[in-house]
C-alpha cells in the first residue's frame, strides 16, 4: 500500500476512514466505481424518459425494465463464477468495455433521431448482462487490493459514495436530459464508463501480495461446475449460510414495505405525494450514510452475529413503527434511525463476508449475497401490492414482524451468536 506503513494502518484504520485513500489501488477502485454509478443513473433516467417520449406508455417502460432485470438475475451467479475464474479486475474491464461499445452507438442513434423501441429493448437486455458480471466483481475486488484492516473503512467509503450518487446521479442526469436531451445523457453514460475503465485498468493484475499466475483449474463441469462449487462452499459454511438466509428474509420484507408501502403511505396517509416520498427516502439515505461512516470509524465488533441480530431487530421495529405513525415527521425520523442500522450492518457485513470467504470463492459468494438480496424482490412487490391494497398498515406490521422473527430465530442459534 502506498504512503502508509502497515503498522500505522492497523493503528489508525479504525479511527480515520479516510486512511484507505492512502492506497493508490483503492483510489482507482473508488474512482471507477463512482463513475460507473453515475453512468448507471445517466442511462436509467435517459432510458425512462426516452421510452415515455417514444410510446407515452408506462407499461412499455415497465417492460423495458423487466428485460433488464431478468438477465441480471439469471446471470448473477455466472458473473460471480467468472470473476473467480478470471479475476474481478478482468471481469470488470470486460463488462465496462461492453457497456461503452453499446452505449456509444446508442447515443449516436438517439442524437440522430433514428432510435427505435426494439433497439432500446436490446440495449436494456445488455445492460442487465453487464450488471450481472460487473456487480459481483466490484464487490469481491476490495480484499485483493487493500490490507485486511482497511476492509471496513474501504467498504464504508464505497457505501457513503453510493448513497451520495443516489442523490447526485439522478439530479445530474435530469439536468443533462432537460438541457441537452436523452442522447447526451447516454453519451454521458459512455464517457463515465470509458473513464472508469481507465481507472480499473490501473488496478493490480494479481491479488495484493501474490505473484501473477495462471487461473487455477476449476472443477469438472466448466462454469456450471464452478457455480455448483460456490453453492456448496457457501452452504457448508454455517456463518455464510446463516447470513445469506437472514439477508433473503430481511430484504424480502424490507423491499416490499419500502418499495410498495412507502409511496402508498406518502400519498394516502401523509398527503405529501412525491415530496413526502422523497423526504422519507432521503431520511433513510442520511441514516444509512451516518451508519456507514460510523462503521468505518469504529472497530468491528468481536461478535458479528450478535450485531446482525440486533440490527435486524432494529430495522424490524422501525418498519413497524413507520406503518403506524400518523404524520410525515415522525415517520421520517424513524426512517432515519432505521437507516443507521442498515448502513452499519451493510458495511460490517460485507467486510465480514470478504474476510471469511476464501479468496478463490469471493466472486461466487458475493453473487449469492446479491441474489439473496434482490432475487425475491419481484415476489415481494407482488405480495406487498396485494396487502397494501387492503391495508397499508397491515403491510408494514407484517413486514416488521417477519424481520423480527428472522432476528429472533438467528438470535436463538448458538452458531449465529458465536460468529
Amino acid at each position: 500500500m502506498e504512503g502508509v506503513p502497515p503498522a500505522a494502518v492497523s493503528q489508525v484504520a479504525a479511527s480515520n476512514p479516510l486512511t484507505v485513500f492512502a492506497s493508490g489501488p483503492f483510489r482507482n477502485l473508488w474512482a471507477g466505481s463512482t463513475l460507473s454509478l453515475f453512468g448507471d443513473f445517466f442511462s436509467y433516467i435517459a432510458m425512462a424518459w426516452l421510452v415515455l417520449q417514444l410510446t407515452g406508455s408506462s407499461l412499455a417502460l415497465g417492460s423495458v425494465l423487466v428485460v433488464q432485470a431478468v438477465p441480471r438475475g439469471l446471470l448473477m451467479l455466472v458473473g460471480g463464477a467468472l470473476a473467480d475464474k478470471l479475476s474481478p479486475r478482468l471481469t470488470m474491464l470486460g463488462s465496462m468495455g461492453l457497456r461503452v461499445c453499446l452505449v456509444g452507438p446508442l447515443a449516436v442513434l438517439v442524437l440522430s433521431g433514428h432510435i427505435q423501441m426494439w433497439e432500446l429493448y436490446v440495449a436494456s437486455a445488455v445492460f442487465g448482462v453487464v450488471d450481472a458480471f460487473f456487480m459481483p466483481a466490484r464487490t469481491s475486488v476490495l480484499p485483493r487490493i487493500v490490507d485486511d484492516q482497511l476492509l471496513e473503512p474501504g467498504n464504508a467509503a464505497l457505501n457513503v459514495t453510493g448513497q451520495a450518487t443516489i442523490i447526485a446521479g439522478p439530479a445530474a442526469a435530469g439536468v443533462v436530459v432537460a438541457a441537452f436531451g436523452t442522447g447526451w445523457a447516454f453519451a454521458g453514460d459512455a464517457a463515465c464508463f470509458a473513464l472508469g475503465f481507465i481507472f480499473v485498468l490501473m488496478l493490480p493484475r494479481a491479488p495484493r501480495g501474490a505473484p501473477a499466475s495462471e487461473p487455477a483449474k476449476g472443477p469438472a463441469g466448466g462454469l456450471g461446475g464452478e457455480i455448483v462449487a460456490g453453492f456448496k462452499y457457501a452452504w457448508s459454511d454455517v456463518g455464510i449460510r446463516s447470513v445469506l438466509i437472514v439477508i433473503a428474509a430481511v430484504d424480502f420484507a424490507a423491499n416490499g414495505a419500502l418499495g410498495v408501502g412507502l409511496p402508498t403511505l406518502a400519498h394516502a396517509r401523509f398527503g405529501a405525494d412525491a415530496v413526502g416520498l422523497g423526504v422519507l427516502l432521503g431520511a433513510w439515505g442520511v441514516g444509512a450514510t451516518a451508519g456507514a461512516v460510523g462503521a468505518g470509524i469504529i472497530r468491528p465488533p468481536r461478535r458479528f452475529g450478535r450485531l446482525m441480530v440486533a440490527s435486524c431487530a432494529w430495522i424490524g421495529v422501525g418498519i413497524g413503527v413507520v406503518g403506524v405513525v400518523p404524520t410525515l415527521v415522525p415517520a421520517a425520523i424513524t426512517m432515519g434511525a432505521s437507516g443507521i442500522a442498515t448502513g452499519t450492518i451493510n458495511t460490517y457485513g460485507i467486510s465480514w463476508l470478504q474476510r471469511r470467504t476464501d479468496p478463490s470463492m469471493q466472486g461466487r459468494v458475493m453473487s449469492l449475497v446479491m441474489l439473496a438480496s434482490m432475487g425475491l424482490t419481484p415476489i415481494a412487490y407482488a405480495a406487498s401490492g396485494a396487502v397494501a391494497q387492503a391495508n397499508v398498515t397491515a403491510l408494514f406490521l407484517l413486514c416488521g414482524v417477519l424481520i423480527l422473527v428472522t432476528a429472533a430465530c438467528a438470535g436463538l442459534s448458538r452458531s449465529v451468536r458465536s460468529l
